[in-house]
């Protein structure tokens, strides 16, 4: 095999490995009753809409 497909294996491995964990993270949170309520994220979510809609209405702000 040439290097690149066994970098590529490996960058591939590492990434699921990674991914893995971070939901392992957000599974055992969930788990302690670490939660974020819908209605604050949808909130933030709003926040973030309105701010990239005036940005995009008015680059120079």
């Amino acid at each position: 095999m040439s290097r690149n497909v066994i970098r590529q294996q490996r960058d591939a491995t590492e990434q699921d490995a990674r991914f893995r964990r971070e939901v392992q993270i957000g599974l055992d949170a969930a788990a302690a009753g670490d939660l974020v309520p819908g209605e604050d994220v949808e909130a933030e979510a709003i926040a973030w809409r309105t701010e990239m809609r005036r940005k995009l209405t008015d680059p120079a702000s």
